[in-house]
Order: structure tokens, then C-alpha cells, then sequence
């Protein structure tokens, strides 16, 4: 599995990591959360915090570097340190197509990029496309100076991985939802490959809902007998799951395939599925 090539960043000291501890973490302008875990599995640490307004991008590493040192997790040293960031900065690219030198050619089309802007990717092992996305840089560069190496994803490659093991079980077509924020994450697999990818904004359920179903009708799906997998911000019988149950019958939270002891109450397995799915999805490699 490959990630995309080095940051860019001055040389950090890696720190010496004694302790069988490791830390995940999820970054997005909305909020961020974390968890630390040792090898048996035993959670703890357990961080998730809502922003009153989204930050800006240049705002994301002093608030997760203030969070990280109230909790005292700036002074420790783990085994590894895994992070994932959510953004609308990132698009699909065919791997039969990709090549490393056009990387900002992929997303120039589709997003305003500014000059200087770090463009990764993620190749997505269970399918045939390469995720080309703006990470948050200033975050990364926090954790290099203070943790040392660490892995990194697109918590859209996290969970098209996952949703992939859903399409090799259940059927011609499978369908998912990703929420976080105001972004719409919808993919469909068919025939155990993936079809399609999008990103919409929406925030009140009617354009949530709207959005959803205008996705299956481009897409030829019958919302009424093909199930859809969520996750992120679904919460069974708040507006949005009732408007959007209204016209799919068949709404599916998808747990993550950790095997972190999830008995701590504040992790909720599908709203933190990019987190907790970052302990066992195996797909990185380090910053």
C-alpha cells in the first residue's frame, strides 16, 4: 500500500517509541477526536471535540496541539501514531491512468488551488483508483515535530475500504453515504468495483436527502430495494434519518472492523468510523 510521497517539512526528531501505546487521530474543519489504545486493545483518552463554527484549515493545528497537550499527550511516546483528515479537497483518478507527476492536474479542474499546495494520494487496495487529495499540512507538520513519524490517509480512502468489503458480500450494487460537516461523501460499487464517487455540500436534511436521491436516480438506483451503508454524522431517528428513510427503505451503519475495546461511551461506532477504523485498515505507510 502506498501513500503519497514525503511532506515537504523540515527535518524533525523522531521521537524513541517505548511503550506499546498508539494514538489515532481525525482531523476535520468541524471538529476533531482521538483515542489512544495499547496492543491489547483497551481504549482510553478518549477525545472528541465539536467546533462552534468550522475553522480554517490554517486554524486546525493549534486548536488539535491545545487539545493534544490538555490531555497530556504531547509529553508521551507511542508506538505509532496514525491520522486521517476529512476535506472536499480530493478526487478519484483510474490507477490504469494515474501518474505521479500530474497529481495537480487532477484536482486543478475540479478545486481552486492555491500556490504551494501539497497534493498526496492514496492507492486504494481493493480497487482500481488512486484518492488524489490537499491533506492539512500545518496538522502534519504539528506531529512530525512533536510525535516523529506517523501514518496519514484520506478518511475517504478509509471508508471506500470499507465500504469495498461490503460490495464483495451484498450484492450487484452497493451504495454509501459519508457524512462529516456540511460534505456529502456518496459512492456506489457494482460488481465488486467501484462506479462512482462525488462530493456534495448540504447541511438540513431535505438537500441532504435530495442530494442522496438525485445521486441514485443518475445512477440507476432503486433507493426503495437497494440498501445504503452510513456512517459519520447519521444518527437513527434524528431529522435527516427520518426524511431520508421516507424514500430508502433499508439504512445501514457500518461498525468499524476494530478490535478496540469500544466499552468507553463517548465513541460512538459509526459517527467516529474514520477513527476507530484506522486501528485495523493496515493500508499506511509513514509520513
Amino acid at each position: 500500500m502506498e501513500t503519497g510521497p514525503p511532506y515537504m517539512m523540515p527535518e524533525s526528531k523522531i521521537n524513541q517509541r517505548t511503550k506499546a501505546t498508539h494514538l489515532s487521530i481525525h482531523v476535520h474543519v468541524n471538529g476533531l477526536s482521538f483515542f489512544t489504545h495499547n496492543e491489547q486493545g483497551l481504549a482510553s483518552a478518549i477525545v472528541r471535540r465539536k467546533f462552534a463554527d468550522a475553522l480554517s484549515p490554517e486554524k486546525l493545528h493549534d486548536q488539535l496541539h491545545q487539545v493534544l497537550k490538555q490531555e497530556k499527550l504531547l509529553t508521551q511516546k507511542f508506538s505509532q501514531v496514525r491520522c486521517s483528515v476529512e476535506n472536499n479537497l480530493a478526487t478519484l483518478v483510474p490507477q490504469a491512468l494515474f501518474e505521479l507527476s500530474a497529481l495537480e492536474e487532477y484536482l486543478h479542474k475540479d478545486i481552486d488551488l492555491k500556490p504551494g499546495d501539497f497534493i498526496a494520494h492514496d492507492l486504494l487496495p481493493n480497487t482500481d483508483w488512486v484518492n488524489v487529495y490537499v491533506p492539512f499540512v500545518n496538522v502534519n507538520n504539528m506531529l512530525l515535530d512533536n510525535f516523529g513519524s506517523f501514518n496519514y490517509y484520506h478518511a475517504v480512502s478509509v471508508w471506500l475500504d470499507a465500504l469495498t468489503k461490503h460490495s464483495q458480500a451484498d450484492g450487484k450494487q452497493v451504495w454509501g453515504v459519508y457524512k462529516e460537516g456540511k460534505n456529502l461523501h456518496i459512492a456506489l460499487f457494482q460488481n465488486d468495483k467501484l462506479h462512482y464517487y462525488t462530493c456534495f455540500e448540504a447541511s438540513n436534511p431535505k438537500d441532504i436527502t435530495y442530494y442522496i436521491l438525485f445521486t441514485a436516480k443518475e445512477l440507476g438506483i432503486n433507493p426503495a430495494e437497494v440498501p445504503l451503508f452510513v456512517v459519520g454524522d447519521f444518527i437513527e431517528g434524528d431529522n435527516t434519518f427520518k426524511e431520508l428513510y421516507t424514500f430508502v427503505r433499508s439504512i445501514n451503519f457500518i461498525k468499524p472492523e476494530s478490535e478496540v475495546n469500544l466499552s468507553v461511551p463517548q465513541l460512538n461506532q459509526h459517527q467516529d468510523f474514520c477513527l476507530l477504523n484506522l486501528h485495523s485498515c493496515g493500508l499506511f505507510q509513514e509520513a
